[in-house]
């Protein structure tokens, strides 16, 4: 392959992706059902025809961003986590994140019509089942460290632990995504806290 062919390669690519990253926001704003290509032309000045060519159908173009914003989800939080050594602050990362209480809650909103196309397209509830399977085996990854550490005393499997921390994130970020001025993104954090402290049994760091 030419420097120029993958050079070309690479710029569509990104331009791609500068898509995709701005049809996230029109669909977080919008809603996946009220999101037509015309709406995401208005944001990007990119074509309804280029539009058609990198995705196909308006359908194909949602599923592109659903896929694109829970990859892109994924990769903002993991680099958060590099040279943090304790288990505690890592699942506090993770959890703050998600809740959105680091950024805006777009990314919420977004989950949350994935699930609702997941309901009804078998490829998208696969592919939203297979976000959730990364999540959990990435918060047992941190749980199985803190208890090596001893900076949690649970003797449940990190797995089991991981799924209800999930399900507790979720159910405390669907409050802050719809905006209930009595859970906000702070609250919700240290709600969480809480629950997540009880939950991995939190010990004090060793001395």
């Amino acid at each position: 392959m030419s420097d120029v062919t993958r050079n070309g390669g690479r710029r569509a690519a990104r331009k791609r992706a500068d898509v995709l990253a701005a049809a996230c926001a029109v669909v977080a704003e919008r809603g996946a059902d009220a999101t037509r290509f015309t709406d995401v032309t208005a944001a990007t000045g990119v074509g309804v025809s280029t539009l058609q060519y990198y995705f196909g159908s308006r359908e194909d173009m949602l599923i592109a961003v659903f896929r694109f914003a829970a990859q892109s989800d994924f990769d903002a939080v993991t680099p958060r986590l590099v040279g943090i050594g304790d288990a505690w602050e890592k699942l506090l990362v993770i959890a703050s994140h998600l809740t959105g209480a680091v950024g805006s809650d777009a990314g919420w909103r977004l989950w949350v019509e994935s699930w609702r196309w997941a309901l009804r397209d078998p490829e998208l509830r696969a592919e939203v089942l297979g976000d959730y399977t990364r999540w959990h085996s990435l918060l047992a990854s941190v749980i199985t460290s803190g208890v090596a550490d001893e900076r949690f005393g649970i003797d449940t499997a990190p797995l089991v632990v991981a799924r209800q921390a999930l399900a507790l994130i979720d159910g405390l970020a669907l409050p802050v995504a719809l905006g209930d001025p009595q859970v906000t993104a702070v609250v919700a954090g240290d709600l969480l806290a809480d629950a997540l402290g009880r939950l991995v049994l939190l010990r004090p760091p060793a001395r």
